[in-house]
């Protein structure tokens, strides 16, 4: 199944600097393999999602190009590519005309490389998702400014892609970004394990890694978080206490006044009547999440 579909004629709700001129999704698109490099007077950002070989094999401008599933290909107008397998695969392009090259380079949106590999994240998986579900009602008002939209989203997205970020990391800026993951998310549950393969670490080294920057386990970690979200939740708020607890997901009402008596130094109560005393007043109810 595959299909091109043009945009160009689309009446957009409101202007937007790069609209695309058409969109082109394939599930198993079967190439045959060219002799002869064709090339289209347009520019294209074409997203190779995954095929039943482990990598693909193009010819741009001359040179032979492999490159792991999935992978993003920059198409420049005018620029020869050819396919050299026959491996079919699962394909989303977004073609602009040849003039909106420019307001790419001045977005940051063109790589050095003209193929990069990625993972397919959770946003990234979303975005491409989102995108393939509106394709089935592009003639609906709003939907081809959601698609311009997206497009340039996910670009950017593949971009910033955690494989290429922590490529350029330092072991201790990994730490500190998933000890960030960990506090902006603290009253979620957390599989560690999971966590450290998102950063490309074994378990092992994760852990000593973090035990070494952090000082304190990553379950310690959270447990700090949640008492910190209940601190100011406490400050802010006029939320009963027990909800609190409830929202930062602690282990139990004995266990929270405990570790926030060895935190604080005082009872959650106390610590309430003494940072509202000296804060402006607080909020009602409606800050459950921290």
């Amino acid at each position: 199944m595959h299909f091109e579909l043009d945009l160009s004629q689309l009446k957009r709700v409101s202007p937007f600097p790069c609209p695309l001129q058409k969109i082109f999704f394939s599930r198993g698109l079967n190439l045959p393999i060219e002799t002869i490099s064709t090339r289209k007077d347009h520019f294209e950002v074409c997203l190779r999602l995954s095929s039943g070989s482990a990598s693909c094999c193009d010819v741009i401008n001359g040179e032979p190009i492999r490159m792991p599933y999935p992978h993003a290909v920059w198409k420049m107008p005018m620029q020869t590519c050819a396919p050299r397998d026959k491996n079919p695969r699962d394909v989303l392009a977004f073609i602009y005309p040849s003039e909106s090259l420019e307001i790419f380079r001045q977005l940051g949106l063109i790589p050095d490389a003209s193929a990069l590999p990625f993972r397919l994240n959770t946003e990234i998986g979303f975005l491409v998702e989102k995108a393939i579900r509106l394709i089935g009602s592009l003639y609906s008002p709003g939907v081809a400014d959601q698609l311009d939209w997206i497009a340039v989203s996910l670009i950017k997205e593949i971009l910033l892609s955690d494989e290429h970020r922590s490529a350029r990391q330092t072991m201790e800026q990994k730490i500190r970004n998933i000890a960030l993951h960990l506090k902006t998310r603290c009253s979620e549950s957390h599989d560690f394990h999971a966590l450290a393969r998102q950063y490309n670490l074994n378990y092992t080294r994760f852990y000593r890694e973090w035990n070494r920057c952090i000082g304190m386990t990553p379950h310690q970690y959270v447990m700090q978080a949640r008492l910190d979200a209940a601190a100011e939740l406490l400050r802010l708020t006029r939320t009963p206490i027990f909800k609190i607890i409830e929202a930062v997901r602690f282990s139990g009402n004995y266990a929270f006044y405990r570790k926030f008596g060895e935190k604080f130094g005082m009872t959650p109560l106390e610590y309430r009547k003494r940072f509202q005393k000296e804060s402006p007043k607080p909020h009602g109810e409606e800050k459950l999440r921290p």
